[in-house]
């Protein structure tokens, strides 16, 4: 009689166990950790929507303080009438760093290349 008590409380303790391991696994893999990771401030999923904009000096905001700019490449352009510059701008705000890309095209006047006279 004893040894049924004994070999039933361990059977409901051990079935208790594994519902409360199920219900933690049910938890852990449901929608809730999910909803607290998209409400995160500092999730790097916020960073596709910031840089599909485009990046104009009218946009930035004046408290910023501009700190330099890197050159990252200069090339000719395709129709060989200026050079295309790729750089990165540097805006510092407090403890936070704004690094924006930034292109634009400097375009060159065609000129005639003087030649010395042949006499």
């Amino acid at each position: 009689m004893r040894l049924r008590k004994h070999i039933r409380k361990i059977v409901i303790g051990s079935l208790f166990l594994m519902g409360v391991q199920l219900a933690f696994a049910a938890f852990t893999f449901s929608g809730i950790t999910e909803k607290k990771a998209k409400e995160s401030k500092y999730s790097l999923k916020n960073l596709g929507n910031l840089s599909s904009k485009s990046v104009s000096y009218s946009s930035l905001k004046y408290a910023l303080q501009f700190k330099g700019t890197q050159t990252l490449k200069a090339q000719p352009g395709m129709d060989n009438s200026g050079t295309e510059v790729v750089s990165m701008l540097r805006y510092d705000d407090g403890n936070k760093t704004y690094i924006y890309p930034y292109k634009f095209k400097v375009k060159v006047p065609k000129f005639k290349t003087p030649a010395p006279d042949h006499r």
